[in-house]
């Protein structure tokens, strides 16, 4: 295996940024990709989901790396569950570690059905953080949105605007609110 992925998770979260959960992750994902390298049954496959458990970090991480506030708690929980998930594999890729030469060939079908399995488990998880991210950051702009419209309504209380000019200009910005909302349906 290519030591590349391993040096791009090391580089990409020395950084205090990442949320706890996702150092975690990164601190389970690395673990997973040095024992790849010491698995001797079914190791291509074992390399496979190592190196991509580090592209779903990677992807995590280019995605929330620039969020303005604090990651939602079902955006964290899914991360959570990604840690778990790794954990999971971690334990799997030990045992296999662990196997003598008659093991690993009484057990090659199964071994080999279990890192599909794995595999479809991390798709499984990134679509469920992908799914748990768009929600949340259509949330935030809703929540946004309604403060701004306060907001303006608030301002034009107070303005000198006649009644006309103040429904009048209402109406655009709940227009251009409406534009904006379903542009993120």
């Amino acid at each position: 295996m290519s030591q590349d992925s391993l040096l791009d998770l090391k580089i990409s979260f020395a950084s205090t940024d990442a949320c706890t959960p996702l150092k975690s992750v990164v601190s389970a994902v690395i673990v997973l990709l040095e024992l790849s390298e010491k698995i001797k049954s079914n190791k291509k496959g074992c390399e496979h989901i190592a190196k991509r458990s580090a592209r779903l970090v990677q992807d995590i991480w280019a995605q929330t790396k620039d969020f303005d506030v604090a990651l939602p708690a079902e955006v964290e929980q899914s991360i959570v569950e990604i840690k778990k998930l790794c954990k999971e594999i971690k334990t799997f890729f030990t045992e296999l570690k662990k196997e003598n030469i008659w093991e690993r060939y009484a057990r090659q079908d199964h071994n080999k059905n279990q890192v599909e399995e794995y595999g479809r488990l991390l798709d499984e998880a990134m679509l469920h953080f992908s799914v748990n991210l768009e929600l949340s950051i259509r949330r935030l702009y809703l929540e946004s949105a309604a403060v701004d419209r306060e907001r303006h309504t608030a301002v034009l209380a107070v303005s000198r605007m006649s009644e006309s000019e103040r429904v009048q200009f209402l109406t655009q910005i709940r227009g251009k609110c409406f534009i904006h909302e379903t542009t993120y349906i």
